[in-house]
């Protein structure tokens, strides 16, 4: 059955408050305890006016015989934020509820938020009483201050701060300029992207330990973990963009810089569809950039542009059942995505990196046309490349002095994202010096010295 049909009404306030008694069943009623599926229910975090989804509570009668329970109710009564239906009737308080003999009770629970208050968090009690005790399940939820910007909105200039988190419905527009202060959280509905229009500039300061965070609206940390959540963030021709400390999460393309100008330091793109960074006739500089788990490529280069990344970690792990993607941790191209333009490759340098992915042979696909140059440089990385006869990362053009081996990464999967290495890995001081120089301290704030360690991560 439908979840839907046992909730529906659960915000109308005509329909909250004491149910009549049950005396059409003839049971006795419980007096031994019972037993729960969980002993708390922490509700996914919750921006002001906006509601959860539904959580499943289950009540279990061990004994052999047909009970009613005397009473359950929530300690906050009316007035409290989270709804309940119980036996499909929603209500703040229950009398004489039926449990058939060896089976369970459904207690679905939402959250209906209102204004956030200065304390997020919220609690609350369901208590269910028999004829000798009393037990009580934990509820909590956090209710998170945001402005809720209305579908489609086109805005000139935004400043965004860690005071208020950012709800985007469909795609949002920057026409002028962009700042986005330490720790401010933007979250996407379903499909929802973000779009910087041509020229405008971007400036994202996130700092370690209050980095910003893009991410799904949905906000159990479960979502954290799924792609393909919201859509995009996009930056259009000539924008300028500076983005420091920011987290990318759970999108279709997590950043696409299009034919805009990009400096990127110690972030992570990371669980999102189709690529991380897709880079279309664009200009990057990064360094501690972090990328994982994308099912067409982490790093997707198309139709040319100027590139270099220093001191970065290009990881695909992506592994969803019934996905189909070469999931290559990057792919490099003189050629448009519809193959039909090509323009020059001006340069692309990758220095005391880690590139390195599950799903294929190679973690590089090279696609180059005739007719624009295709220039690029991997000097001190590793790099998989178990087919040399499309490339040979040790002694081929544009590859020097690389490793070929395992990075023995600590725990790339989607939950963990713990991109850096093990005690053992061949990335531990194999490093230049001289890119070490340029980038002396890694993603965590460690100074990299004299024996610095491949990728994002010292």
């Amino acid at each position: 059955m439908n979840i839907k049909t046992f909730i529906v009404g659960l915000g109308i306030a005509s329909t909250i408050g004491f149910q009549s008694c049950r005396d059409d069943f003839d049971f006795d009623p419980v007096s031994d305890d019972l037993r729960f599926s969980k002993d708390t229910v922490s509700v996914d975090t919750l921006y002001n006016y906006s509601r959860s989804e539904t959580y499943l509570l289950k009540v279990y009668n061990p004994k052999n015989e047909d009970l009613v329970i005397p009473k359950i109710y929530l300690n906050r009564g009316e007035a409290s934020i989270f709804k309940v239906n119980v036996d499909g009737k929603a209500g703040a308080s229950f009398i004489n509820t039926p449990i058939r003999k060896k089976d369970s009770l459904f207690i679905f629970i939402e959250a209906h938020a209102e204004e956030a208050s200065p304390n997020p968090l919220y609690t609350d009690e369901l208590t269910i009483e028999t004829t000798n005790s009393k037990q009580q399940i934990k509820l909590m939820s956090w209710v998170e201050k945001a402005k809720i910007h209305s579908k489609d909105a086109v805005i000139s200039s935004a400043q965004w701060t860690e005071s208020e988190a950012q709800v985007i419905d469909g795609n949002m527009t920057i026409t002028s300029s962009l700042h986005v202060g330490k720790g401010s959280k933007i979250y996407f509905k379903k499909g929802g992207s973000l779009t910087v229009a041509p020229n405008a500039i971007v400036q994202i300061d996130g700092r370690l330990g209050e980095e910003v965070k893009f991410r799904s609206a949905r906000h159990d940390t479960k979502y954290d973990s799924l792609p393909n959540q919201w859509n995009k963030i996009e930056l259009q021709a000539n924008v300028k963009a500076n983005i420091n400390y920011t987290k990318i999460i759970g999108g279709d393309i997590g950043l696409h810089v299009n034919e805009a100008d990009l400096t990127i330091g110690n972030s992570k793109i990371v669980n999102n569809q189709s690529y991380g960074i897709l880079a279309t006739h664009a200009k990057i500089t990064g360094h501690n950039v972090v990328i994982n788990n994308s099912n067409l490529a982490g790093l997707a280069i198309e139709l040319g542009g100027n590139y270099a990344f220093y001191h970065s970690t290009f990881a695909n792990y992506f592994n969803f059942v019934g996905t189909a993607g070469p999931a290559y941790s990057i792919y490099l191209s003189n050629v448009s995505n519809d193959n039909k333009s090509t323009a020059a490759l001006e340069r692309a340098l990758f220095a005391n990196s880690i590139i390195y992915n599950e799903r294929n042979e190679n973690a590089i696909l090279f696609e180059r046309k005739e007719g624009a140059a295709f220039n690029f440089l991997f000097d001190t990385n590793i790099i998989k490349n178990r087919n040399t006869t499309l490339y040979n990362a040790l002694t081929g053009p544009g590859f020097t002095n690389n490793k070929i081996e395992d990075p023995l990464y600590n725990n790339p999967s989607y939950k963990v994202n713990r991109l850096w290495v093990t005690e053992k890995s061949p990335a531990k001081g194999a490093g230049n010096i001289l890119y070490a120089t340029q980038y002396p301290v890694d993603y965590n704030g460690v100074v990299r010295g004299t024996s610095p360690t491949l990728g994002a991560y010292q």
